[in-house]
């Protein structure tokens, strides 16, 4: 029995089928994760990111609103014991946070700039 040939012709239409679903599955999957993200408050974003990053302890003690959707502030983990931390300074940007502590100082100090130039230099004590 002869096995039957498959030509360049007959799979065309298969491949162009498959290339249109791959591409509708691909924009469904942006917009949905848009939509998701988008109903984040920048401090909710941020406190998730900082939780990611640093663990389920930590918390963010100070905030403020940078430039575009960017917020600087600090966190440290909670008081645990009776023993303080010293705060860490962060940049949350929509897809990522840079903390202060890691071994990218110039990175930190350009965005710091570029999103928050009147951030605070040293943590305001609560009151």
């Amino acid at each position: 029995m002869a096995r039957p040939r498959i030509t360049v012709r007959a799979l065309l239409p298969v491949l162009g089928i498959a290339v249109l679903l791959l591409g509708g599955l691909s924009l469904w999957v942006f917009v949905h994760e848009r939509t998701v993200r988008s109903s984040e408050t920048p401090i909710q974003r941020a406190e998730r990111q900082v939780k990611e990053q640093r663990g389920g302890d930590w918390e963010i003690r100070y905030v403020e609103a940078g430039s575009g959707p960017a917020l600087c502030g600090y966190a440290a983990p909670r008081n645990r014991g009776g023993a303080t931390h010293e705060p860490v300074a962060f940049i949350s940007r929509l897809g990522r946070v840079l903390f202060a502590d890691e071994p990218l100082p110039t990175e930190f100090r350009d965005l710091r700039q570029q999103f928050c130039p009147a951030f605070a230099r040293s943590p305001v004590a609560p009151q």
